[in-house]
């Protein structure tokens, strides 16, 4: 089988990264399953009333007939974890209290099989384990995990129902983490970035044809969101846009969206730098589609995350701009350059005036409004009022839907914080062990940024920025229970923990004979 062959490692650093022939691989496969689940299914299902479902397991076979035909199958399969991830296609299997279900998602088919063959691939080959920040990282996140579950159990809250659900969803982002870290260290990052990019771009892509259409195309099945607007509209040229959730793509909602498109930006980049000038244009283009998506999306903590990760990126990229044009012309060079940073300083300010001073978005009120910032300190102190009520075990995760009332919220809310709701949900332990395993996993990732140069150092500085803006804007919304923007922050995790294990390892040993 092709991709997975035996490796030894003889450079200083101890690594040698699979070839861009590898990487071709993986991005010709995922842009084969996303052109299928994005354009050909809904193509066909316009122009007849075959079911969705139907024409979804006839794209799987078509997929699966295809790598298998070509001799890709693991490259296949594996591309196909970080695609399927990234669409809402489910079915739910359990109808739970409040928001709280059990769903068969399309990337658990995948995932759950690889993983096994993956971890017992590892078993096979692993090296003596030592208290590196990867292993930190896993161990940390699998704890997290195994305490959901205890939370469930031996949590305060009315439900055990749902918080045995959301433990299970934690299990599922745990296996999607371990399957893409695996999978790296096999082959290297860039198999990875590929199929995540084009999947989102594929995302982009139904966004705009939403946005073009007023509303949602007909394909909930797939993971499109419902006919939700909001006010005011805004206009475009002369084209009035309306703003709301629907235009999502198909992971969920326009909000959804926003939050894997703040993992997009960056990466996106990173990969345009590996290529032409040509390549760049064609990334500015993502871009722009991608702030139009946020805009219609109409989410303050998107525009206040989307200003913060251009201000982080854009200085860096601008930085290194600097730096190489010194290098390859003089340093009458920087003149020019020095411009474009000051201009570009400018912009960010004229950018941060004009979201505090908008009338367009939030119909004359400030970007962050005042309302927005009280609704949320309230609900984090509650979070922190339920956790010093319940340290250990908190209230069970989703338990504070149904009991928000008697902390003097509203009905069927939760906390606009990703780590405070974990924090009520799973107590002092838990909240401890899911904050180590992100903080584990971005200090992986700024070791990567420093110990490597060129196109390597400029990816990991550009999953530095998306972990930083995933965490941002997932810091004011109430965000935790998303399936597709979780998932693509915990793939994005599993990538960075496997270029850490690629790179400072001795030994890599094929298991071709393992897959076909």
């Amino acid at each position: 089988m092709s991709g997975i062959t035996t490796w030894r490692f003889d450079t200083p650093e101890g690594a040698v990264l699979a070839g861009d022939s590898d990487a071709v691989t993986y991005a010709w496969t995922a842009a084969l399953l996303t052109g299928l689940l994005a354009v050909v299914v809904p193509a066909v299902g316009l122009a007849s009333d075959l079911p969705t479902p139907a024409l979804v397991v006839a794209a799987g076979v078509l997929y699966v007939a295809t790598v298998l035909a070509a001799g890709v199958a693991f490259e296949g399969f594996a591309a196909s974890v970080f695609v399927l991830g990234l669409f809402d296609i489910a079915v739910v299997l359990v109808d739970g209290p409040g928001i709280a279900t059990l769903d068969l998602v399309a990337v658990d088919v995948v995932a759950i099989p690889l993983f096994f063959v993956l971890v017992y691939d590892w078993l096979a080959d692993r090296g003596p384990l030592r208290p590196t920040a990867r292993v930190i990282a896993v161990v940390a996140f699998a704890g997290f995990v195994g305490w959901t579950f205890l939370a469930a159990l031996f949590g305060s809250g009315p439900s055990g129902l749902a918080a045995g659900l959301y433990a299970i969803e934690q299990l599922r982002y745990f296996v999607v983490f371990a399957v893409a870290a695996l999978v790296v260290r096999r082959t290297n990052a860039w198999c990875a970035i590929y199929p995540f990019v084009i999947a989102t771009a594929g995302h982009l892509v139904i966004s705009l044809a939403q946005i073009t259409n007023s509303g949602r195309l007909g394909f909930p099945f797939l993971g499109e969101p419902p006919d939700r607007f909001f006010q005011p509209t805004f206009t475009l040229g002369a084209t009035e846009i309306a703003t709301g959730f629907y235009a999502g793509g198909f992971v969920g909602h326009g909000r959804e969206l926003a939050m894997v498109l703040f993992l997009f930006i960056p990466l996106v980049l990173a990969i345009a730098l590996r290529h032409s000038w040509g390549h760049v244009g064609l990334a500015s283009v993502g871009i722009a589609a991608s702030m139009l998506s946020i805009r219609v999306a109409n989410t303050d903590a998107g525009w206040a995350t989307l200003l913060l990760l251009s201000a982080v990126f854009g200085t860096y990229l601008l930085g290194v701009g600097l730096v190489r044009a010194k290098r390859k012309y003089s340093t009458l060079a920087l003149v020019p350059a020095s411009t474009a940073v000051v201009a570009f300083a400018l912009v960010l300010l004229q950018g941060f005036r004009a979201l505090v001073r908008s009338d367009s978005v939030n119909g004359g009120t400030l970007v962050v409004g005042r309302g927005a910032i009280g609704v949320r300190i309230e609900q984090y102190v509650v979070a922190v009022r339920i956790a010093l009520a319940n340290p250990l075990f908190g209230l069970g995760g989703k338990n504070l839907y149904l009991v928000s009332r008697s902390y003097g919220l509203g009905p069927d809310i939760g906390v606009h914080n990703t780590y405070l709701s974990n924090l009520a949900a799973t107590g002092f332990v838990g909240f401890g062990l899911y904050l180590l395993a992100a903080l584990a996993v971005l200090w992986i990732a700024v070791r990567l940024a420093f110990d490597t140069s060129g196109d390597e150092r400029a990816l990991w500085v550009a999953v530095i920025c998306a972990m930083f803006a995933y965490h941002a804007y997932s810091s004011w919304m109430m965000s935790y229970h998303w399936t597709v923007g979780n998932t693509a922050f915990w793939l994005l995790a599993g990538v960075a923990v496997g270029g850490a294990a690629a790179r400072w390892r001795d030994t890599v040993t094929s298991i071709s004979g393992r897959i076909v």
